[in-house]
């Protein structure tokens, strides 16, 4: 088959002048438009729905001006679906789509509307309140401070259940009166599931919570017991509550681990922040062995915070977080990292402050979204989509000069790919001339130059293949 190439055009060099435009392309998807996007704060979480239309949730008052505060739903191409209109009190963290299109959410909120609400309520398709999910008085109760000190009472995740139950995790201390620590399984009607036995639950906050394959839970956060069972910072749990014995890794003192992905070969990826006195966790990310232990062959690290990982499906991770350094490589908010957790320096996107989460799409495109104004020089307030950077992004170009005779320009690389600067002398031309040496990517910036451009009029482009 022949490789496909990709021609990225310049501009026309004049004797006594060079227009200076840039070609401006990146990794950024400028089909997904969201406008001002989020206002009076963040968007936290994001939620893809089956028909393309997607779910945000966070602390924002409105979105690209659209009087709609701390739930939203967009439509695909990032303008807001006014036909959803939801009304949580405040701050909503997480949420989950049921099979029905019906919303649970969870976070610091104490009412939907008018109704009372404590920390989880169900929303209808249109974000209505489903007054058929009556958790009575919710959740409530401060069960501990996190590493850095937030004592507020809030549901941080939530997780589906294949039978219709919802999965609770965070900082409460009771459900509806009953006392409950950390976690606690929903029936469908928004009642406490009794047959849930955690005992004495989780000895502080819970940060996630996900149902594996194989129905049992994993759950991840600052604690280092459950149920009277060392469990440091993640846990196994089994369907009736129980602990898995077998699972046993371990963080280390004032460690939080907020995220957590179980791969195809039985090891984990678990993923958060460290402040550490004895240096323990300081990568941000660790690959776990099937028992909890510390898979000493993955090389990933960041330098901060990491809130989030997606795992794709040919292996890669995609995390996001507070970071400005993976593998001692600039990347901020967001990075993709190989499977053995090495940086991916194919990927790569100029974010101007801190992400919460990352969703992959099935086509392979990448929602994230935090408390960041702009993705590559480009208006983007709290959600952006970017291309997968496998073959649909296309390079920037910058930094077009003429010097003498020499004309230069630098090109952002993609590893894997050839670039070769070519010009002709006129519009009226057929045929470009190739320059030599041409250069192989790696994912940093190359500069090609002619040392010829002594003529009257040269255009320029970079082929890529």
């Amino acid at each position: 088959m022949k490789t496909p190439l990709c021609y990225l055009f310049l501009t026309l060099l004049l004797m006594g002048g060079l227009d200076k435009a840039k070609a401006q392309s990146s990794l950024l998807d400028t089909s997904f438009t969201p406008g001002s996007g989020a206002s009076g704060g963040f968007v936290e979480t994001l939620l893809q729905q089956p028909d393309g239309k997607i779910l945000i949730c966070g602390n924002f008052t409105s979105f690209n001006g659209a009087s709609v505060a701390n739930v939203a739903r967009l439509n695909s191409n990032g303008t807001v679906d006014t036909t959803f209109n939801a009304n949580p009190g405040y701050w909503v963290r997480h949420m989950v789509l049921q099979p029905d299109g019906k919303i649970v959410i969870g976070g610091f909120f104490k009412s939907v509307g008018t109704q009372s609400r404590s920390l989880i309520a169900r929303l209808n398709s249109n974000g209505s309140l489903d007054t058929t999910f009556d958790p009575g008085t919710g959740a409530d109760g401060t069960l501990g401070t996190s590493i850095t000190g937030n004592p507020d009472p809030f549901i941080f995740q939530l997780a589906l259940q294949s039978d219709g139950k919802i999965l609770i995790t965070g900082n409460f201390t009771n459900y509806n009166g009953t006392v409950i620590n950390g976690i606690a399984r929903i029936n469908s009607n928004g009642s406490l599931d009794t047959t849930f036995h955690v005992g004495s639950g989780l000895s502080t906050w819970g940060r996630s919570i996900q149902v594996l394959p194989n129905n049992q839970i994993l759950v991840t956060g600052w604690f280092d017991n459950y149920n009277n069972s060392s469990h440091d910072r993640m846990a196994l749990i089994n369907p009736d509550g129980s602990p898995d014995a077998s699972f046993h890794p371990y963080f280390g003192d004032r460690t939080a681990v907020y995220t957590a992905v179980k791969l195809p070969d039985g090891k984990y990826i678990a993923a958060g922040h460290s402040l550490n006195y004895s240096g323990l966790f300081t990568n941000e990310i660790r690959r776990l062995n099937i028992d909890g232990t510390t898979d000493e062959s993955f090389t990933g690290k960041a330098n901060e915070k990491i809130q989030s990982v997606k795992l794709q499906s040919d292996g890669k991770l995609v995390i996001v977080g507070e970071f400005t350094l993976v593998d001692g490589v600039g990347r901020t908010t967001i990075a993709r990292l190989n499977p053995d957790g090495s940086l991916d320096t194919g990927f790569s996107a100029n974010i101007d402050s801190w992400g919460w989460t990352g969703g992959l799409q099935p086509d392979g495109k990448i929602l994230f979204c935090g408390g960041f104004s702009k993705v590559d020089n480009t208006s983007r307030s709290g959600i952006a989509r970017l291309l997968s950077a496998t073959g649909d992004a296309q390079p920037l170009i910058f930094n077009p000069n003429k010097i003498g005779n020499t004309f230069s320009t630098s090109v952002s690389t993609l590893s894997g790919k050839t670039y070769t600067l070519q010009y002709k002398n006129s519009l009226q031309e057929v045929n470009w001339t190739s320059l030599t040496p041409s250069v192989n990517g790696d994912g940093t910036s190359k500069t090609l130059s002619d040392a010829s451009a002594s003529v009257e009029t040269r255009l320029y482009r970079i082929q890529m293949k």
